[in-house]
């Protein structure tokens, strides 16, 4: 009976290990949390995000980290006083970026800097919703609440989970500016589980995916010019989500339009990289001519930029025309306007407007 014994232990432990699990507020970042990430190559990674189901193995141990960064959590008030003046004291929140880059191809007299957003868990814990924005803009600590705010997950989450969907809203006024809006429409589901390895998680550890597609309208109003500049984001974000973690095993962001990923990270421990300084900015692309004659513009792509994709915005935010690996675009068929192009290469970004 001894080897049949070991035998259901054996099974036993092995179903244990891959077993579902749930994902509660409990797994979120808290208070004076600094979460270590890496950042993968987009472009070379190869990740399958079609590869969903079941008592899944994923294996990515073999990511390699170009950079690393932390998220640290603050409250309002750590990060400014007078972000506590409007952002309840149970918030917390990070840097969600250093600045808001590619606003002076507009002519807009508009800089956005040390961005901020803030979570309220404490409140209502079946829920992870970012409920204010901070930012310092043209100088000035501008703080806002959503008017509704955007619920990034509602607990628990297990497999299989009902799609939840959820609209947001945020308006900042901006004192002798005008002002920034977001709208956007967010659709969560836990659409796998299994378990995952990578760099630093090296011994499978078991997750769940969750799928949110975000379809999102940033804009912004400068009163005094009368102009209204509109930016559209689709994406999809998959996170292999694991307990006690708080940060995702691995996030992959898959832009629509393109249909290929445009940022990968993963949970990380602190490590010398292989390749130092590789992440740029969003850089300003050349094009000419430019207003475009006889519906041709050239771009001035960077020579080491084999594999990148285009698309165009026109004033509304509508992505009107896509292009894979073209430096000549043939824009003939778009009306007469202008129009934003956002080129993306790897985790390289660039933009240039154009006039036709």
């Amino acid at each position: 009976m001894k080897p049949l014994f070991l035998l259901f232990i054996g099974c036993l432990t092995t179903q244990l290990v891959n077993a579902q699990i749930t994902i509660t507020s409990s797994d979120m970042p808290v208070v004076n949390d600094t979460l270590r990430y890496s950042v993968a190559n987009a472009t070379t990674s190869s990740i399958n995000v079609a590869d969903s189901g079941t008592n899944k193995i994923w294996d990515f141990s073999s990511l390699v980290a170009q950079t690393q960064a932390v998220d640290t959590y603050k409250t309002a008030a750590s990060v400014n006083a007078i972000y506590a003046l409007t952002i309840p004291s149970g918030s917390y929140g990070y840097k969600a970026g250093d600045s808001l880059p590619g606003l002076s191809s507009y002519g807009l007299p508009v800089t956005i800097s040390n961005i901020y957003t803030f979570f309220d868990i404490k409140s209502s814990p079946s829920r992870f919703v970012a409920d204010a924005f901070a930012a310092q803009i043209n100088g000035t600590p501008i703080p806002a609440k959503y008017t509704t705010p955007d619920v990034w997950y509602y607990f628990p989450l297990t497999y299989p989970h009902t799609q939840d969907s959820s609209n947001y809203l945020l308006n900042v006024s901006v004192p002798g500016l005008g002002n920034l809006k977001q709208t956007g429409y967010r659709k969560t589901r836990v659409d796998s589980w299994g378990t995952i390895t990578t760099p630093y998680f090296t011994a499978p550890v078991s997750c769940i995916r969750v799928r949110s597609e975000v379809h999102e309208i940033d804009s912004i109003t400068v009163t005094l010019l009368g102009t209204t500049i509109g930016f559209q984001r689709n994406f999809v974000d998959y996170k292999w989500m694991t307990n006690s973690a708080h940060y995702p095993a691995l996030w992959v962001t898959i832009n629509l339009a393109s249909g290929k990923a445009s940022s990968v990270t993963y949970k990380d421990a602190a490590r010398r990289l292989a390749v130092e300084n590789v992440s740029s900015p969003l850089i300003a692309i050349k094009a000419y001519p430019n207003p475009v004659i006889n519906g041709l513009v050239n771009l001035e792509v960077p020579a080491d930029w084999k594999n990148f994709s285009i698309e165009l915005f026109d004033i509304q935010s509508k992505s009107v025309a896509t292009f894979n690996n073209q430096k000549v675009l043939n824009i003939q068929s778009l009306s007469s306007g202008s129009y934003m192009a956002l080129i993306t290469c790897g985790d390289k970004h660039g933009y240039v407007q154009l006039v036709k």
